[in-house]
């Protein structure tokens, strides 16, 4: 079975840490967001499709040396195709019933049980659904049943037809790439679904968790959602001192060595070095060195950043390599080296 990950986006709310990776390779709890969209296919997808136009090389380069137990070819549009146009570049590509995925959402949807729903309803498509207090961002369904009768794109305040809203994962009939206009960009939500109704396209609603990590807010919250989840994730390679305060639940990498207060939601990458600091809902790539007495909260911190002794960075991203001096405040503010 084949799979398409959608991942042509450029990351513009997360810079400037998507000035040097692509979206799908940001560590989300030391693991690059793509895995953890991966880990969730059905073991019948054997063949899977990136869609990507921002630093390609780079996930090609990732997939070349990451086995994932399956085929990945990572496929670039010269231009931004959109959700339905990158689909319909696949075309020559896709055949019977296939699967795709928003590559920047991570969730608790059982893909097997979406197969099952396709299955028995029939029709060209299958949604996931995710029920939220407000539905003015995203796209929203009208049911009748389980079959969607009306599909609205950011509805005004007031004006949304349900709460159940376009959770970013699909199982499509290839008949449905016959809908999808030729040569440019497309939305499968403004463009596809409201041409492909009367065929049958119908909702499957799930519980659990579901986030997008489009923006540094929802960054944090995926973080949160996947460490209360599946529970802290200490290495063993990682080093503790004795006077430090580890608060649940946190994931620290190989090589980190860590003091002070660290967590709770706190994600540490790779040979960190956390000196008598407090750090409270925030993630750090790699190699980041925070002095004492510093704080960190409600933050994303760059690939080899360091932060000085009795500075605070709060609410605030700091792009790879970074430095704040001693006694500094980064507050609601975005920073590049």
């Amino acid at each position: 079975m084949q799979a398409v990950l959608i991942a042509g986006g450029l990351g513009t709310r997360l810079r400037p840490l998507t000035f040097a990776r692509p979206k799908v390779l940001l560590p989300l709890i030391n693991r690059p967001l793509v895995l953890h969209v991966l880990e969730r296919l059905p073991a019948r997808v054997d063949e899977v499709f990136v869609a990507a136009n921002y630093r390609t090389e780079q996930i090609r380069e990732f997939f070349a040396r990451e086995d994932v137990g399956r085929r990945v070819e990572v496929v670039r549009e010269k231009r931004r195709l959109g959700t339905g146009g990158c689909l319909k570049n696949l075309e020559d590509r896709l055949s019977g019933t296939f699967l795709a995925f928003n590559a920047d959402v991570v969730s608790s949807l059982a893909v097997d049980d979406l197969l099952a729903a396709h299955r028995e309803n029939g029709g060209v498509g299958t949604i996931a659904l995710w029920e939220v207090a407000d539905p003015t961002a995203f796209g929203v369904v009208a049911l009748e049943g389980d079959r969607i009768r009306r599909f609205v794109e950011k509805p005004p305040k007031g004006e949304a037809p349900s709460n159940l809203v376009n959770a970013g994962a699909y199982v499509f009939e290839s008949e449905i790439l016959a809908a999808i206009p030729e040569g440019g960009p497309a939305s499968l939500e403004r463009d596809v679904f409201p041409g492909v109704l009367r065929k049958g396209l119908f909702g499957f609603r799930f519980s659990g968790y579901w986030s997008d990590v489009g923006t540094p807010e929802n960054f944090l919250r995926a973080t949160e959602i996947l460490l209360r989840e599946r529970g802290s994730e200490v290495s063993h390679q990682a080093h503790l001192a004795p006077t430090a305060t580890p608060v649940k639940p946190l994931a620290v990498a190989a090589g980190s060595m860590l003091d002070g207060r660290v967590g709770p939601v706190v994600a540490i990458g790779r040979d960190c070095t956390i000196g008598k600091a407090r750090l409270s809902h925030c993630v750090l790539f790699d190699r980041v060195t925070v002095a004492d007495d510093a704080r960190i909260e409600e933050s994303l911190i760059g690939e080899g950043c360091r932060i000085g002794p009795r500075s605070l960075v709060q609410g605030s991203v700091l792009g790879d390599g970074v430095a704040i001096g001693a006694d500094e405040e980064v507050i609601g503010k975005r920073v590049r080296a």
